[in-house]
């Protein structure tokens, strides 16, 4: 079975922020840090990273130069913060980030400050300190930085605080996208989706001030972690229902002779003779993680959507389902039973007429009546009801019930 192991690529918006620090340098705390000059910030004696290595002349190797030292996304934390950078007070490298998130901290090197994106590759939630520097933005523009003593070049020859427009055309080409502001000229060279460099060149000064290079490539050799044998608490803790309940929203169902409470794992519908089709014994779900299989019982199969609901990878068997459906084209032996016994045929006003009682909101479009306690909660808990109109308009003809967690676990 396939594993996503990088939601963020497809769904683009899983980004964790937890940076608070402002653009700049803070006040070092150790007075002797500001005896550090800007021509030899990050250079120290044995680096490990001051190799033999060279600026290319891609924009797309994804490197920059900073003070002699080969920046080359994506890198180690380790790599990083021996060039000199330091994580801001303002953030931890405690932090957590989620598998398949990344997080902006700011770093701080001398009198200068630059924000980077801290990209989490592995299978299982992981401290900032063991995520890759994913990304760097570096902006020269601000404050009082003195361009002469600092050296900080990208590949083709460009240098920070020199270079302009021309020569910046002259190394790459033309960019993939060109936005005029008042004060820049922002040049965006795309190679995919997760793959750019933005490179301002502002106007006063008529050369490149800023620098923005993002680089979510998993290195080959890169080591996601290991799967823990142990059974998560959530699943541990959870309670199959004894008896359906007195109100249709509630997340107790009847499905195929046997009771569960959604989100349900699925180790709960194998104690229950479901049997799993095509899934690996050491099959896995990153933390967070999304999957589709098919399971059989009694010679019927069914898909079902599975849900990862801790930060850490784990069996298939601990996944969870939060959604299962009924409809008149199923066979009968996967009759799926609602709270007040709701199931196929329902009507169409009784349920309008529960769900006003109760104060439960309803969306009735299209042959399809979604009902659901209240606007904040449309997504997350739901019953759907579907209308053939060539049978019926008022019985219903397929149900859907999808319940997350009320509460993180």
């Amino acid at each position: 079975m396939r594993k996503k192991y990088l939601a963020f690529l497809l769904a683009g918006c899983m980004s964790l922020s937890f940076s608070t620090a402002a653009w700049g340098a803070e006040e070092p705390e150790d007075p002797a840090q500001t005896e550090t000059s800007l021509d030899t910030a990050g250079e120290t004696e044995g680096n490990p990273l001051q190799t033999d290595a060279e600026l290319g002349t891609d924009i797309y190797g994804y490197q920059i130069e900073y003070a002699g030292n080969l920046i080359q996304l994506p890198m180690t934390y380790d790599d990083f913060t021996a060039m000199g950078w330091t994580l801001s007070k303002n953030d931890s490298p405690d932090t957590m980030i989620s598998t398949g998130s990344y997080g902006m901290a700011t770093f701080n090197n001398g009198e200068v400050s630059a924000y980077a994106d801290m990209i989490n590759f592995g299978i299982n939630e992981a401290p900032l300190s063991d995520c890759l520097v994913g990304g760097i933005k570096l902006d020269l523009a601000w404050g009082d930085i003195d361009l002469s003593s600092l050296t900080v070049k990208l590949p083709g020859g460009l240098v920070m605080g020199t270079s302009n427009i021309e020569d910046i055309k002259a190394a790459y080409g033309e960019p993939s996208d060109t936005y005029e502001g008042d004060l820049y000229t922002k040049m965006t060279y795309q190679q995919d989706s997760y793959q750019r460099a933005e490179l301002y060149v502002y106007k006063e000064e008529n050369t490149l001030l800023q620098v923005d290079l993002r680089n979510f490539k998993e290195p080959e050799d890169f080591d996601k972690g290991s799967v823990s044998t142990e059974v998560p608490d959530i699943v541990s803790n959870y309670k199959a229902p004894t008896a359906l309940g007195g109100d249709f929203m509630e997340p107790d169902v009847e499905f195929m002779g046997s009771l569960y409470r959604l989100p349900a794992p699925v180790s709960a519908f194998l104690d229950n003779g479901w049997v799993m089709k095509d899934v690996a014994e050491d099959a896995f779900l990153e933390g967070g993680g999304l999957e589709f299989i098919e399971m059989m019982k009694e010679n019927q199969t069914a898909r079902f959507s599975v849900y990862n609901l801790t930060e850490n990878a784990t069996s298939i068997e601990n996944c969870f389902v939060t959604e299962l459906s009924f409809g008149s084209y199923d066979p009968e032996i996967l009759e799926l039973k609602l709270s007040e016994n709701i199931t196929l045929g329902a009507d169409k006003n009784e349920l309008l007429t529960k769900a006003s009682e109760r104060g439960y909101l309803y969306d009735d479009k299209d042959n399809y009546l979604t009902i659901y306690p209240d606007k904040d909660s449309k997504l997350d808990h739901y019953v759907e009801f579907w209308f053939n109109e060539d049978e019926s308009t008022t019985q219903a003809a397929s149900i859907t019930i999808h319940h997350e967690l009320t509460e993180t676990p």
